[in-house]
């Protein structure tokens, strides 16, 4: 159950107002907060926190905030053997967040920038092998993710790409996920027509193009996967009072990560990933310290669990 994350740590900061700034808007915030982020980073904590072996590969500044980002993967379980300091500052996610837990983000890469295939290469060939799931963002530059992504194939390692920001996914990363997660807008953008609820699964299959793995995710309204083996997948959300959606995507992509490593039937993997990103949004901050087994148990309790319908191929 091996799982190797590639790209962006950052360091998350967050003021919260009643509602998101319009343009030229300067707003009072009713609170502030900072906490370890960037995209790859929170998936790689929560495939540690689900039980993955899990290796984090990236760069952080030599600052308060690399220091923290660093004891946070630390705390998650992540390796950070290949976790290097960079003199140009860890990178920073500058978040506007409102009363129910909707965001607004603009990321100042900075040390992120400076990730390269350089030190892709560097890792040690016993992370790549075919028992090996590679779990990805778009953060990170793309000559590093084209190099990881080549070692994957080279082992036959599975790549689970979480393609966000998805205007960066480049015709060699679009050829080498083996499971790709998006978003319903996401999709839309990729598939160049509106996605909703309605159309997620028709969207998931057009996007797995026949004989890859794909997943749309819905928020609240769940996630509905397509697979060449199992067909259809739906999964109703659960219901949960939200404080924050900041990484909820990311816990999905890390639990979903984990669970397919662990050689979980691909409906399941989906229902799982579904509740623990679900019971994430209970938590401030875009990582999810509550997500284990026991944790996710403990906050859905008392909520209702997600329903997997599956279809035929």
């Amino acid at each position: 159950m091996n799982v190797l994350v590639v790209g962006g740590a950052n360091y998350d900061l967050v003021a919260h107002a009643g509602r998101l700034p319009g343009e030229g808007e300067t707003l009072v915030a009713d609170a502030f907060h900072g906490a370890p982020g960037g995209k790859a980073a929170n998936l790689a904590c929560a495939a540690a926190r689900w039980g993955a072996t899990t290796q984090f590969v990236g760069r952080v500044g030599n600052d308060d905030f690399g220091r923290a980002v660093r004891d946070d993967l630390v705390a998650a379980g992540c390796n950070v053997d290949y976790l290097t300091d960079d003199v140009r500052g860890t990178g920073l996610g500058l978040v506007f967040m409102d009363g129910r837990g909707r965001y607004a983000t603009v990321v100042a890469p900075r040390a992120n920038a400076a990730l390269d295939a350089d030190d892709v290469e560097a890792l040690p060939d016993a992370w790549f092998t075919s028992s090996t799931v590679i779990a990805l963002a778009l953060e990170a530059p793309a000559d590093a993710l084209h190099a990881v992504t080549e070692r994957a194939h080279r082992s036959g390692a599975s790549v689970v790409l979480n393609a966000a920001p998805v205007d960066r996914l480049d015709a060699i990363l679009d050829a080498a996920w083996t499971v790709l997660v998006v978003n319903e807008h996401e999709a839309g953008e990729r598939l160049g027509r509106h996605v909703d609820a309605a159309t997620a699964g028709d969207a998931a299959r057009a996007l797995a193009g026949g004989d890859r793995t794909a997943v749309v995710t819905l928020g609240a309204a769940g996630a509905v996967g397509w697979s060449p083996t199992h067909g259809t997948t739906r999964v109703d959300g659960v219901r949960v009072d939200a404080v924050d959606t900041l990484g909820a995507g990311d816990v999905f992509t890390g639990v979903l990560a984990a669970e397919t490593a662990r050689g979980t039937p691909f409906g399941v993997a989906v229902a799982t990933a579904t509740r623990v990103a679900g019971a994430s949004v209970t938590h401030s901050g875009a990582r999810f310290p509550g997500g284990t087994p026991d944790g996710v148990a403990d906050i859905l309790s008392a909520s209702t669990h997600p329903t997997l319908q599956e279809d035929s191929a």
